[in-house]
């Protein structure tokens, strides 16, 4: 007979989502087990552009890593925008004085071990490293458990009330459970690099492009690296793979205050991916959390994947602990955690998502960016609806649709040439 242990949590992947849920849920006093299937503390996700938006600051002061993040090399992030109509920057106003003022860039080999370590320092709180699971436990259309092994010891089943799967974009918890997916086909592919001697006409705040179909960014990091990444559609592929270094150097040579490539040395190879099909899954399904990109898994373009794993790995936490302390039901709590999911990405996913279809900008998109360039609130809102700081409804108010309109009207009289003058001889 396979053995048994007993948690209050069980949490499947020691990721950024993992980690973030199992450190708050073992704060909050409950036996948490957490399984990954990387079999050391110190691996770490390998594809990953890792600029975490400023919306996650508050997880990050509140897991206590904010020092050992800064001590490995994290940048504070900020970013500016260009698009064909001009460059698009923040100030401090009403619209963000109270938003928090930045992110981090940090690489994931730096990441990654320092949420398995804060985990792995929290009271409760069990990481099993090179932990495969094979199968569910379902009991009463609830999942309750999990059976798993450690290369070819012995299976193990491990049962607890709430289990939550932390195990990324292709969540194998998510296709086991039979978790419905939305499947969103992302036209787009992406590389990146990292270069030395490539310094910002910035400084510290990292640069994002549109450039008709594709997208450049630039961010600082630790360590005096700067990371290059572009996104272009499917058709242009066949280009980029016969010179890749060649198609980057093209790429940034005509875009506004891009870095100079020409003394920067490449100190990586590039990588990325060729396809970005995108998925939406419920929060919630069979009595079973997933958070991070296991619910979403949105286009990289929008640097939101570390970012929303932290903030739904929170949320999550902070709605489940009162079921565990006899003031709710578990049930409700979940379902608390999955209205509040999807009221705060939901908007955001179907915008990333419309936008990844490898197309240029729809009409909107031309006239929220020729507003930003000319109306400096529309563009403070348009930098905390990109932090992911507010939701749509916010930031496409009556009152900044009739700005970003007026701002247009304005744009197309100064392009108007100006009437001839006739003159009249007496």
């Amino acid at each position: 007979m396979n053995a048994q242990q007993h948690y209050d949590v069980i949490v499947i992947g020691g990721s950024v989502a993992g980690c973030t849920a199992a450190t708050l849920l073992g704060r909050g006093g409950l036996k948490v087990a957490v399984l990954e299937r990387k079999a050391s503390i110190d691996d770490y996700k390998k594809i990953c552009t890792t600029f975490i938006q400023a919306s996650a600051l508050p997880v990050i002061e509140r897991l206590g890593i904010k020092d050992a993040i800064e001590a490995a090399g994290g940048v504070r992030n900020s970013a500016d925008f260009w698009t064909k109509w001009g460059r698009i920057a923040a100030t401090r106003d009403e619209v963000n004085r109270d938003l928090p003022a930045h992110g981090y860039s940090i690489r994931r080999q730096e990441l990654d071990p320092i949420l398995r370590a804060n985990a792995l320092s929290t009271p409760g709180v069990e990481l099993m490293l090179g932990m495969q699971v094979k199968t569910l436990i379902e009991e009463d259309g609830r999942i309750v458990g999990v059976r798993c092994q450690t290369g070819a010891g012995p299976e193990v089943s491990l049962r607890a009330p709430l289990v939550v799967a932390a195990d990324g974009r292709g969540s194998r918890m998510a296709e086991l459970a039979g978790v419905p997916a939305k499947m969103r086909d992302n036209k787009r592919f992406v590389y990146y690099a990292y270069y030395r001697n490539l310094p910002l006409k910035s400084g510290q705040r990292s640069q994002f492009w549109v450039k008709d179909r594709g997208m450049g960014f630039a961010y600082p990091f630790g360590h005096g690296l700067t990371m290059l990444c572009c996104f272009a559609p499917h058709d242009e592929l066949p280009q980029w793979k016969d010179d890749l270094d060649g198609a980057f150097r093209r790429f940034y040579a005509d875009l506004p205050e891009a870095p100079e490539l020409g003394a920067a040395e490449r100190v990586t190879g590039f990588k990325g991916m060729l396809r970005l099909d995108d998925a939406r899954r419920p929060s919630v399904w069979k009595g079973m959390a997933l958070v991070g990109d296991a619910a979403i898994s949105a286009d990289p373009m929008s640097g939101v994947g570390c970012g929303w794993a932290m903030q739904s790995a929170s949320w999550m936490a902070d709605a489940v602990l009162p079921a565990f302390r006899g003031a709710r039901p578990l049930e409700k709590c979940l379902a608390d955690y999955r209205s509040l999911h999807r009221k705060r990405l939901w908007g955001h996913e179907f915008f990333i998502a419309d936008s990844s279809a490898g197309r240029s900008p729809n009409l909107l998109e031309k006239m929220i960016s020729i507003a930003a360039v000319h109306d400096q609130t529309i563009a403070n809102y348009l930098h905390a609806f990109m932090g992911r700081h507010i939701g749509v409804g916010r930031f496409l108010s009556p009152r900044n649709l009739l700005r970003i309109a007026a701002a247009n009207v304005g744009y197309l009289l100064r392009r108007q040439p100006a009437p001839a003058v006739l003159a009249v001889e007496a």
